[in-house]
């Protein structure tokens, strides 16, 4: 995003610019209103911000100016102003958001709140599910939302809302994800809108999740507390103002999409922690962690699980020869083949260091690790990426059922395996046993 900084003091100008910084804009600072209109003249802007008093007395033509202009025809403008008995006069003149000049942290506060609410595409619109048996009410609340840019489907029954929102499989931040629901609690069919609230509160994804709005004309203290108690975020009670609803729901989608951005940007810090960023594996620590529930739910189910280990051969001398991005190509290459050679949710792959690899396979005994592992010892000598050569020793290891043996261990014999493969040749696998008295 662009934003025209107008702004003749040298401190406010230093630190509009590190405000909008910060947001991610980039930024055109001017500092006269001759200059200010050739910016407008050249350049197409996401905001404009602008200082109310100036030496050369720049007034509310800017404002008209920017409102008119092709380029930044409607363009949000905020404006600083150090006198509160200005706002109401600026109010009415086209004006988006007037900051109060009190201090640097409420100045930021505040122009970081209106970019967040108003100018991010997180809070544009929304997706909402209305439940409505009412045509009358419908019609009214229809016509509302959809003139506010809503994306609506209703449902005037219970059981078909329930229905098509239970086979939603979007949820969450996704593009057709539902953002809210607002139910009367008095529907038409057996299902009332009390029980479609417990319904989408007993989903365990970010379904359940989903802010809901109900509506009734009962107003009794009992009503509304049962209300909230199952898991309602906000009660309106008929008939109500549909400027109120209209508040109301762009605060609870709002709210609902900055959670959906944190459970994201958290999603994302999880990957960066747990992948190896060359390869696209899971790096050595995660698959410590996660090999420990791996094992503990082989136990507890009574099912085999297969341990390869897999060394890249005279990785050492591709690297010299060829030089390290050939290295990392390959590396790469091999990376690729293995995630898309094993079930994502069910086996898990690893960049152990170096040019080692570790795969856990689930439900795998060890005649099939076997068949496995020479597929993909095969598929790894025919990868020639960069038209380099490459083979792989790979040591296979193996639990059956009412097994008891930890990673270590079954690592441990994998690994020994791996030796004895590059002892005989390399490129080849080889599969070691374990001892029957364990």
């Amino acid at each position: 995003m662009r934003v025209l900084i107008i702004e003749n003091s040298p401190l406010y100008s230093q630190l509009l610019d590190n405000i909008f910084g910060e947001l991610g804009f980039e930024r055109d600072i001017c500092y006269n209103t001759e200059a200010a209109y050739a910016y407008l003249e050249s350049e197409a802007y996401d905001l404009v911000c602008i200082n109310q008093y100036w030496q050369d007395k720049v007034d509310i033509e800017l404002v008209k100016y920017c409102d008119k202009h092709l380029k930044n025809e409607q363009v949000p403008i905020i404006f600083l102003t150090s006198n509160e008995s200005d706002t109401k006069d600026l109010e009415s003149q086209g004006i988006s958001e007037i900051v109060l000049k009190i201090n640097p942290q409420q100045i930021s506060a505040q122009i970081t709140r209106f970019v967040v609410h108003h100018l991010d595409s997180l809070f544009n619109a929304g997706r909402v599910l209305l439940i409505e048996d009412s045509d009358s009410i419908t019609s009214v609340m229809l016509g509302y939302l959809k003139s506010a840019g809503y994306n609506v489907l209703h449902f005037g029954s219970g059981e078909d809302a329930w229905a098509a929102f239970k086979a939603e499989s979007s949820f969450g931040s996704a593009k057709n994800a539902f953002d809210l629901v607002i139910s009367d609690i008095m529907l038409e069919g057996e299902m009332s809108g009390v029980e479609v609230v417990k319904n989408i509160r007993s989903l365990n994804d970010a379904r359940g999740c989903i802010p809901i709005i109900t509506m009734t004309a009962d107003n009794t203290d009992k009503l509304r507390l049962n209300l909230y108690q199952i898991g309602v975020n906000d009660f309106l009670e008929k008939p109500f103002l549909t400027e109120e609803l209209l508040i109301r729901i762009y605060n609870l989608i709002s709210n609902k999409r900055l959670l959906d951005k944190v459970h994201d940007q958290r999603r994302e810090l999880f990957v960066l922690a747990t992948t190896d960023k060359l390869t696209g594996c899971h790096n050595r620590h995660s698959l410590m962690d996660f090999s420990v529930d791996f094992f503990s739910q082989a136990s507890q189910r009574g099912y085999p699980i297969s341990l390869l280990v897999l060394d890249l051969d005279h990785f050492k001398l591709v690297n010299d020869t060829h030089g390290h991005s050939m290295g990392d190509l390959a590396l790469e290459a091999v990376g690729q083949l293995l995630n898309a050679s094993f079930r994502k949710d069910d086996d898990l792959v690893a960049r152990f260091g170096g040019e080692e690899f570790v795969v856990l396979i689930k439900h795998c005994d060890a005649i099939k690790a076997k068949i496995i592992a020479e597929n993909l010892r095969q598929k790894i000598e025919q990868l020639k990426p960069g038209d380099i050569e490459i083979t792989a020793s790979i040591g296979i290891a193996s639990i059956e059922i009412e097994q008891n043996v930890n990673f270590e261990t079954l690592f441990s014999l994998a690994d020994a395996g791996v030796y004895k493969a590059k002892s005989s040749g390399r490129n080849r696998v080889v599969y070691l046993p374990i001892d029957p008295s364990r």
